[in-house]
């Protein structure tokens, strides 16, 4: 069934960043539905250069009843300044990302605790779906609600794939490369545990204010080939045996997110739940059958400085 275009009118506002894929605008909206907020995100790229935009729409109507993943309030094409333009329509982060928050002292455990866990339980049903994210990153992760009661929440599936697709294609590369696993780097191999590598990087920049891997001509042949130094003053045991359980160079040997849940790193997060099962990431998935620097903000878009190179994507970032 092909899926019909929102039909509220939004209003396009300032730059909130821009990618390979396009830009993202801040946008007011004007509807009476209380499903839809005043205030959305908007994803625009070209309409002849919107297919990463369409599979992360399809990516996301997977996931829509889930809190720990960016709400989509569907899509919608419109022409402005003489180009036709695909709006992928997404929930607003009003606090920013992961990448906003984190600075040189990194971030206090407790609010680690948490953001791991949201992103764990986001990950935990992406993965029960079949799908790998294929980059997890602090920009990646945007936080709502407020400053006292901010949700971590898993965006942009552009570069995302199920496991049939893994399986039965050639996918070449994907993801950042400095949160890249080893495995993806030497074989451009993917399974779920490639996502908790990321979310392994991520969480050591979390708490440490300082990436896991410093970028140098050497970075790529140190992540391929080296074991990761999980040494910091700032890492608490339970933290170092949490980040030695997602960054294991055997993927095979990496926790699942529902074994992560039940960490002791985690158990001072509120209401942790015990996982159903304690499989490993690539044995017991069963494939799926169906198919920092902050951005300046602009008042206004640039319309026609939209082109971009969509297959491009964020294979060349750092």
């Amino acid at each position: 069934m092909v899926e019909k275009q929102a039909k509220f009118t939004w209003n396009r506002g300032k730059i909130l960043g821009k990618g390979s894929y396009g830009l993202v605008s801040m946008a007011s909206t004007a509807t009476r539905s209380r499903k839809i907020p005043s205030l959305i995100a908007v994803k625009s790229c070209m309409l002849n250069r919107s297919l990463s935009l369409r599979n992360e729409r399809e990516f996301l109507r997977m996931f829509e009843d889930c809190p720990q993943i960016i709400q989509c309030f569907g899509f919608n094409i419109t022409y402005e300044d003489d180009l036709y333009l695909y709006n992928l329509l997404l929930e607003f982060a009003s606090v920013g990302s992961l990448a906003d928050r984190i600075n040189n002292l990194g971030l206090p455990e407790f609010q680690v605790q948490k953001h791991t866990k949201n992103i764990l339980l986001g990950l935990s049903l992406i993965h029960k779906k079949g799908v790998i994210h294929c980059d997890i990153k602090p920009q990646n992760i945007l936080l709502t609600g407020d400053a006292d009661d901010e949700v971590a929440k898993i965006a942009d599936f552009g570069l995302s794939i199920t496991l049939e697709q893994n399986s039965k294609e050639n996918v070449g590369q994907r993801g950042t490369k400095r949160y890249m696993a080893p495995e993806a780097l030497l074989k451009e191999e993917y399974c779920p545990g490639f996502d908790i590598w990321s979310l392994g990087c991520t969480v050591y920049e979390m708490i440490t204010g300082e990436p896991l891997w410093e970028s140098s001509i050497l970075m790529l042949n140190r992540i391929q080939y080296e074991e990761p130094i999980i040494q910091n003053p700032k890492l608490s045991t339970e933290a170092k045996d949490f980040l030695n359980n997602c960054l294991a160079k055997n993927p095979s040997a990496r926790w699942s997110a529902d074994m992560l849940l039940n960490h002791s790193f985690l158990k001072s997060a509120d209401d942790v739940q015990p996982p159903d099962t304690k499989k490993r990431q690539c044995g017991g998935m069963s494939l799926l059958r169906k198919k920092r620097t902050k951005t300046a903000f602009r008042t206004k878009p640039h319309i026609p400085n939209l082109v971009i190179q969509v297959d491009s994507d964020t294979n060349d970032g750092n």
